[in-house]
């Protein structure tokens, strides 16, 4: 997750208390250098609080020709330049109060740490803060700068122990809950990163996409996919360029068999994103599985134009080409597949189906066996994909191998059992063997999925 300036977070921290500079100058010089110092230090002040920080910088810097020891109205001069946007010369004029014996350093850390962050100086930024956690233990807000600086510096077991107390001191913060889930999505605690994500928005945090993708995220990882879906449409409506969202949503989708949300999800993205190929993939894949070859050509073929060394996008337009009965196109795009990923199996497959329907036989049954190794491979390295075992099997059913296709299928249905073509397949290969009351059971199951593909298979069955 992009890390998120806080910097305007603390814009409350800043001292916007009445200037007093009567604390007693340095006692080396005169009596009278003295009295002068502190009379036009009080001018400083009056200036200082009707907001005329320039006129006040004027006279505390007359009042240190004075008595250059003059703690306080090097603080604040120090403070008029910031307020004037002038950090250099802030920080040159704290140093000077600190040095001079400023009898309360916390106000000082207090402004400089942030001047330091500002700076993108997070090791000044780091000490400072911490001299205030030291001098105020119980200060929501610097614990809260501390888990900033310490999630920049990507400490992140660190960030977390300091947001932990700035929650402690206050629970109530939904921020603070949001950027723990955040610390634990970096240090890869997915489990808490959900609770702490549920807390953010249980507290209102500002950050409702952020946090309702982490949500989401924690969920997909534990495999509670229709709880997912709901937090994760929630992310990428309010914070539509969360890039992470699309995928796995859509990837539900495809799951589930929700073809045509997983087509509106990928399009989501590309509509915030729409020079992103790997996105253009998936939508060619989801229009494939939505027999929609036409469509599913022309999204592989985007993605190629996006990146001409996207192999995935080759093999979809060949699976495309094969579904437009365009096999020798089919061939050259799967060609161009295996140049960029030598042994795909995935692309194998279909230039087998390509060359079965030129009537090659031959050459279709040697690139179905070339298939084999690729897509066991893919199966075992993506063991929760579905479709991988889905193209497993169809490789082993093109090759009449029907009990490793029948394994296959049946894996692939134990992870999407809505997935009305494995259905039919499997149906299809049971019948093949003879097993007439297998086949008729996946037909039962098909009837509410796909009534068109049931109704093939109940053909098969009753011939």
């Amino acid at each position: 997750m992009k890390n998120i300036n806080f910097v305007r977070v603390f814009g409350f921290l800043l001292i916007f208390a009445m200037a007093s500079s009567f604390a007693a100058p340095a006692l080396a010089q005169s009596k009278k250098d003295r009295d002068r110092a502190k009379k036009v230090a009080k001018q400083g002040d009056d200036l200082f609080n009707k907001k005329d920080y320039r006129g006040a910088i004027e006279k505390y810097a007359q009042a240190i020709v004075y008595v250059p020891g003059f703690a306080a109205a090097h603080y604040w001069k120090a403070v008029a330049h910031y307020y004037l946007k002038e950090n250099d010369q802030a920080l040159v004029d704290f140093d000077a109060a600190l040095a001079s014996g400023y009898d309360k350093p916390a106000e000082i850390y207090r402004i400089r740490w942030l001047i330091y962050y500002q700076k993108g100086d997070l090791d000044g930024a780091l000490r400072d803060a911490s001299e205030v956690a030291r001098i105020e233990p119980k200060n929501a807000n610097i614990q809260f700068a501390l888990g900033g600086i310490y999630r920049d510096r990507k400490q992140y077991e660190d960030a977390l122990a300091a947001y932990k107390r700035s929650v402690q001191i206050d629970p109530n913060q939904g921020d603070i809950h949001f950027f723990i889930a955040d610390c634990y999505f970096n240090l890869g605690d997915y489990l808490n990163q959900g609770f702490a994500a549920l807390d953010a928005l249980k507290y209102k945090t500002k950050y409702v996409g952020e946090s309702s993708y982490y949500v989401a995220d924690a969920l997909y990882r534990a495999k509670k996919f229709d709880e997912a879906i709901p937090y994760y449409e929630t992310a990428i409506s309010v914070k539509p360029d969360l890039y992470g969202g699309y995928g796995p949503l859509a990837d539900i989708y495809r799951n589930k068999s929700r073809f045509s949300d997983a087509i509106a999800t990928a399009k989501k993205g590309l509509a915030v994103y729409p020079k992103d190929a790997n996105l253009y993939v998936s939508l060619s894949w989801f229009y494939s599985m939505a027999d929609m070859p036409m469509e599913a050509s022309i999204a592989a073929q985007s993605a190629i134009n996006l990146d001409p060394k996207i192999a995935m996008g080759y093999t979809n337009l060949c699976r495309a080409q094969n579904d437009l009965k365009l096999y020798s196109q089919a061939l050259q795009s799967c060609n161009s597949a295996l140049r960029l990923n030598p042994g795909d199996g995935e692309s194998y497959l279909y230039m087998g189906r390509a060359y079965e329907f030129l009537n090659q036989p031959e050459r279709a049954a040697d690139s179905y066996n070339k298939a084999i190794p690729g897509l066991l491979k893919f199966t075992q390295d993506n063991p929760d994909y579905s479709d991988g075992f889905y193209l497993l099997g169809n490789a082993y059913f093109a090759l009449q191998k029907d009990q490793q296709a029948i394994a296959a299928y049946q894996e692939c249905l134990r992870l999407s059992p809505n997935f009305a073509r494995a259905r039919y397949t499997l149906g299809y290969s049971y019948n093949a063997l003879g097993n007439k009351a297998a086949a008729r059971e996946q037909y039962n199951i098909l009837r509410d999925l796909d009534a068109d593909l049931a109704a093939r298979l109940l053909a098969l069955i009753e011939k």
